[in-house]
């Protein structure tokens, strides 16, 4: 299992684009199942892009073992990874507000 954290931002193709309006941005935190990392981001990146999302960069990579994990927000995401494939967790930020660096 991996986590990578990824940039993203609203395709403003994308369906609901317009119900997004007011977000300016997003970091992803992406749970992909799969044991190659290449294979794994390729999936996380994917995951995005068909969720709306525009992918700006990576931010964060590494691998995941569940008995590591310490939040039963973790371990949910972990569970839903191993179910599905991946898991993504949005946390955005309002689009009048600058991102830090």
């Amino acid at each position: 299992m991996f986590l990578f954290t990824i940039e993203a931002e609203v395709n403003p193709k994308a369906k609901y684009s317009a119900e997004w309006s007011d977000i300016g941005g997003a970091y992803v935190n992406c749970y992909v199942s799969f044991k190659n990392f290449e294979i794994a981001e390729k999936i996380a990146k994917w995951a995005i892009r068909d969720s709306g999302w525009i992918v700006r960069k990576r931010t964060e990579a590494s691998k995941l073992q569940r008995s590591k994990l310490t939040t039963k927000k973790e371990i949910q995401y972990y569970a839903e990874a191993l179910k599905y494939g991946y898991c993504l967790v949005f946390y955005t930020w309002p689009a009048d507000e600058m991102k830090e660096n």
